[in-house]
């Protein structure tokens, strides 16, 4: 059965929330795709892992699919074993994706998963490999087209152009020990795992960069190299602070950063970022997920350093909940967040790259803030699936080039201090800016 709190939304109310959130590729003319023949199903009270069924398309709609192909939910086919696509309520399937149904279900049974894509069993993780809510759309667009015998940049405009925002959450301004101790724990446990798959002299390698790290000194205040390098590169990105003004617990010690923007350096940075065209955000406390009275003292200590308004934030480790987290970062204040994500591979977590307005299962409608997902951060790189420097620029260029193939919005993040020489992800950082020339910032 469907749990507590999760209620079937009414049809007509689900597809207006799906002509808002993808309204960018209708240009004002989403009334057009309300006469579309669409197959309705029942919405769904399975609350199972999230399968996806391939739907090959017709010709005339075929290259907005991958390979011909959309990958919808099994729930929303009208026959999962021989499926057609005029068959497949395409409405329902855009809607519980991009709303991560499945995963607000497993939520409310199992508890918060943050962004660790890898507690979500037996999941179908195709989901995470495309904007297929963005395809859907264009799909449907492409239909809307078809039907009135006008091509689709007649009757919608050209493809809308992509937007990226580059973002920085700065968790360390220098190398404390709390980090020191942090990562090598996390580089030791890498190295365990190589050694389980039988890697022995890529875990030797692991190992030594773990003594490297927790002994060697470095200069960690990388912030104006990183802003010298977006300078050469034309662009403009996010910084999210910590703002914190607690005395320290050892957990806040351990697992939150470890600096003060009350220090003239770091007040002035703040200054001249908003001063220079750079947007200032929040990056909340480790325990802030579900607090918005603590949400809402660290953004006003933050806003009380800068000439502008603190409106977005993205929760420190990705610490996130369906029920609690968007609801505390709307009563803080909040206008927009980019938290969604996973911590653990790079992907769309909700099948999507969109801004938009997430549905409210308790009020049974939008949200009061927008979502701007993540689709990739450095480490999903570098200690997460660690790869060769061409395997890495391709990786990069497959998930900006999906966000671009289909005009969409996305969040990219990339922390300062990886550019020291302790991580050596500077060049890293330097392919990300030569992948984002020309593109729109969100």
């Amino acid at each position: 059965m469907q749990p507590d709190g999760m209620a079937p939304v009414a049809r007509d109310v689900l597809i207006q929330h799906m002509l808002r959130a993808c309204d960018r590729y209708f240009a004002g003319h989403s009334s057009r795709l309300m006469d579309l023949p669409v197959a309705e199903i029942p919405f769904p009270v399975s609350t199972g892992p999230l399968k996806l069924i391939n739907v090959v398309l017709p010709d005339w709609g075929a290259h907005w699919g991958c390979d011909g192909i959309l990958a919808v939910p099994r729930e929303c086919c009208g026959d999962p074993a021989a499926p057609h696509w005029a068959q497949v309520d395409w409405w329902l399937a855009a809607f519980l994706l991009l709303e991560g149904w499945h995963e607000r279900a497993w939520e409310l049974q199992h508890g918060p998963i943050h962004s660790y894509a890898f507690r979500l069993h037996g999941w179908d993780e195709r989901a995470w490999e495309h904007a297929w809510v963005n395809r859907i759309a264009l799909f449907l667009r492409a239909w809307t087209a078809q039907r009135a015998g006008i091509e689709e940049a007649t009757l919608f405009g050209p493809l809308p152009r992509a937007e990226l925002l580059l973002t920085h959450d700065v968790d360390a301004v220098a190398k404390t020990w709390a980090i020191r101790l942090k990562q090598t724990a996390f580089l030791g446990l890498n190295t365990l795992r190589l050694l389980g798959r039988g890697q022995v002299s890529e875990a030797g390698a692991r190992l030594g960069r773990a003594m490297r790290f927790l002994f060697l000194r470095d200069d960690w205040w990388t912030l104006g190299e990183m802003l010298d390098m977006e300078r050469r590169a034309g662009l403009r990105s996010q910084f999210n602070f910590y703002a914190d003004v607690r005395a320290k617990t050892l957990r806040r010690w351990l697992f939150d950063p470890g600096y003060d923007l009350t220090l003239p350096r770091l007040k002035e940075l703040l200054v001249s970022l908003v001063r220079d065209g750079w947007r200032v955000g929040l990056h909340q406390s480790y325990d802030a997920w579900q607090e918005p009275v603590l949400m809402r003292q660290q953004r006003e200590h933050l806003q009380s350093l800068l000439p502008v308004a603190v409106t977005s934030c993205r929760q420190h480790w990705l610490r996130f909940s369906w029920q609690k987290t968007w609801k505390a970062q709307a009563e803080a204040g909040f206008c927009q967040d980019t938290t969604l994500m996973f911590n653990d591979r790079p992907g769309f977590r909700v099948a999507a790259a969109l801004e938009w307005s997430p549905w409210d299962v308790v009020h049974g409608g939008n949200a009061s803030l927008k979502e701007l997902p993540t689709v990739l951060m450095d480490s999903h790189f570098y200690d997460y699936q660690p790869m060769s420097a061409a395997e890495r620029r391709a990786s990069l260029k497959q998930w900006l080039s999906e966000v671009v193939a289909v005009g969409g919005q996305a969040a990219i993040l990339w922390h300062p201090h990886t550019i020291a020489v302790d991580y050596g992800w500077r060049e890293g950082f330097q392919d990300l800016l030569d992948e984002l020339r020309g593109v729109a910032p969100c």
